[in-house]
């Protein structure tokens, strides 16, 4: 049988200027873990209308092994790695509200229904709290609020946000910077128990100062205050102190 030597990958819905390049190395990172062919994949080009990302395969036996890769994920019988990152391109397009689907010249191969994968036991809420993270995205809506996306201090992926135009000035003064939003939103607890903030609408907004943990020790020491010799020892004789009490 004659292999094809083009695949195409297509998130409906979203044209390529509507998602960031960040993004788009995400999906396709997850993808090259997910085809499991590191040096017979290769990129070719983005093509116009709904994102279509366009690889060509080297013929012969790397070709045989992406095509029997990607039928084992739709299976369910494909290799960990592969599986998990079936997974998390679905969660990404559950996050960017669309659908995708991977082809083998116009035969579609793979189906990505963008529903959020949750772990039994999992649940969301809408609450107020805070997020850290570096605002990399920022873009206007025709109502003229803000849309921006955050990469938080831990984890993976990102958190949407949407402000009001008051907020246009200080957010674009620190895009590209570590910033601390409060706002009300969307979070995930995970089955370990994790939380996760999806969405938030800001409420407020602050620039974080990235700080080594050398540079804090040298602002506490600045302080004039009377610290002792072993302060960590004193407190630990404090703590002893009020448990024998």
């Amino acid at each position: 049988m004659r292999i094809g030597r083009e695949i195409s990958w297509i998130l409906q819905g979203k044209s390529p200027d509507q998602i960031p390049m960040v993004r788009l190395g995400e999906y396709l990172q997850q993808l090259a873990i997910m085809l499991g062919e590191e040096d017979g994949v290769h990129f070719a080009r983005v093509e116009k209308g709904s994102t279509k990302v366009v690889a060509t395969l080297d013929a012969g036996q790397p070709a045989q092994n992406v095509h029997a890769r990607a039928y084992a994920v739709r299976d369910g019988r494909a290799p960990r790695d592969s599986m998990n990152a079936f997974r998390r391109i679905e969660e990404m397009v559950a996050q960017d509200g669309g659908r995708a689907r991977l082809q083998f010249g116009t035969a579609t191969v793979l189906r990505f229904t963008g529903r959020n994968i949750l772990k039994a036991g999992a649940f969301k809420l809408i609450d107020t709290g805070t997020v850290t993270g570096r605002l990399y995205s920022l873009s206007e809506g025709s109502d003229q609020s803000i849309r921006g996306r955050i990469r938080p201090q831990f984890g993976s992926g990102y958190i949407s946000c949407t402000a009001g135009p008051e907020f246009s000035a200080i957010l674009r003064r620190h895009l590209f910077e570590a910033v601390r939003v409060t706002g009300k939103g969307e979070w995930t607890r995970s089955e370990e128990g994790g939380w996760t903030c999806q969405h938030l609408d800001v409420i407020e907004v602050k620039p974080v100062k990235n700080t080594t943990l050398r540079e804090a020790i040298e602002t506490l020491r600045a302080i004039d205050a009377q610290w002792g010799d072993d302060p960590l020892a004193e407190w630990e004789e404090m703590e002893m102190k009020d448990g024998a009490a």
